[in-house]
């Protein structure tokens, strides 16, 4: 089914003498795929076919977006247990899903599920050693990694706090290498204990990895408050650092169905998604999980790889959803607008970060000519929780994957 999204809400203005504006992005299409949910994005080599994580359905969903206002579902391919992430290598023959087969959580269980896109089917299962979260495919194509989160239970009290950390197994990176044909692929596991910068060193949770042009892959430790780099050819850390806590005097942290930015807020980042930007730094979306309420950075940061914070939203991701009447005023009390997602890209000739508002069903788009000063350009309403962003540089095309009403999401560069 086909629908037009809502208008795109354009939130900054320049004069008319200053120079020419970068491109904006405006809305082509809304699909609503098969199966109950789209939770994580990853698409062929060319952009014609997108693929999407179904975990209620145990799928993986591939979309033909070979004309981006008329999606068409081309079909689903078991993977069995909850995929939780995907990613198709440069080549665009395989898609590697990552799939979660925990039924206890003191027993975290998970394997790599290898998809032959000709064949539209599972070709070789690999144990993970563990329960996976996120998976990414350096540019090179020789290594892909994988966030082995080994999650909390959100049910036991530890130190007081109800899902309290640490919950043992700790989690841990797997670096899949690619070379070879698929049978000859091999998977090590890299420590993530003991870290510097790390709120519970023995208990990492990873939750979010991506892989740069050098094969060193970002991990966010979310529920530690910190993030590691990973050296993947040496299978070994080479640094890590805390994510930091946020000072400010501008948050709404009370449901009372009035948007106020006038409340103190001193929390733990708690970082989800992170990217590479394309100057060597890190993108993070800072949505916040383990720390009682509030909870989560409510905005997003640009750092240093070795911690230093370039760039900080502050208040105004927030202000700048609320001013496009996407501010989620009920969740003020928990997390706010939830900045859970992002992406980076380059577009002629202009780099982009998106940030994705799980609560405020919206993106956030900026200019980022300089890491130290994006520059907001608009807010793109989107379906229901965006859960995965993806941009599609060749074809100028920008996606979210939907997951509380199964839809995607495509924009295009106006």
């Amino acid at each position: 089914m086909l629908a037009l999204s809502a208008l795109a809400v354009v939130v900054a203005a320049t004069p008319a003498s200053a120079a020419p504006q970068p491109r904006t992005f405006a809305p082509l299409a809304t699909f609503a795929v098969a199966g109950e949910v789209a939770e994580i994005l990853s698409a062929t080599p060319d952009g014609r076919t997108v693929l999407y994580t179904d975990s209620e359905l145990g799928q993986v969903g591939l979309v033909d977006l070979s004309v981006p206002t008329a999606p068409r579902q081309l079909g689903t391919i078991d993977v069995g247990g909850s995929p939780t992430s995907v990613a198709v290598t440069p080549g665009g023959r395989h898609a590697l899903v990552v799939v979660d087969d925990t039924t206890d959580l003191t027993r975290p269980a998970g394997h790599l599920a290898v998809v032959d896109l000709h064949a539209r089917s599972v070709v070789r299962s690999i144990d993970l050693g563990g329960q996976p979260d996120s998976i990414d495919i350096g540019p090179s194509g020789v290594f892909a990694a994988v966030a082995i989160e080994d999650q909390r239970d959100e049910d036991v009290e530890v130190g007081d706090v109800e899902g309290g950390l640490p919950q043992l197994p700790a989690g841990s990176l797997s670096v899949v290498d690619l070379r070879g044909t698929v049978t000859q692929w091999t998977v090590r596991q890299v420590s993530l204990t003991g870290l510097p910068g790390a709120a519970y060193a023995n208990d990492p949770e990873p939750e979010f990895v991506d892989v740069n042009g050098a094969d060193v892959a970002a991990v966010t430790l979310q529920e530690n408050n910190a993030v590691a780099l990973v050296d993947l050819a040496r299978g070994r850390v080479v640094s890590s650092f805390s994510a930091g806590t946020v000072t400010r005097s501008d948050a709404d942290t009370t449901d009372d169905k009035t948007v106020a930015f006038d409340d103190r807020l001193v929390a733990p980042r708690e970082p989800d998604a992170v990217q590479w930007t394309l100057r060597g730094n890190l993108v993070t979306a800072d949505e916040g999980d383990l720390a009682e309420e509030p909870s989560g950075g409510r905005g997003w940061t640009v750092f240093s790889p070795a911690g230093a914070v370039l760039f900080a939203s502050g208040g105004s991701a927030e202000k700048a959803l609320a001013a496009a009447g996407r501010y989620p005023d009920g969740r003020s009390d928990d997390k706010g607008a939830e900045f859970e997602g992002a992406e980076v890209t380059r577009m002629r000739g202009t780099d982009y970060t998106l940030i994705g508002s799980e609560r405020g069903d919206a993106v956030l788009v900026y200019e980022h000519g300089r890491d130290a000063a994006p520059q907001l350009l608009q807010v793109l309403p989107t379906g229901d929780a965006p859960e995965g962003l993806l941009a599609i540089e060749s074809r100028e095309l920008f996606l979210t994957s939907n997951e509380d009403d199964g839809s995607i999401s495509v924009f295009g560069l106006r």
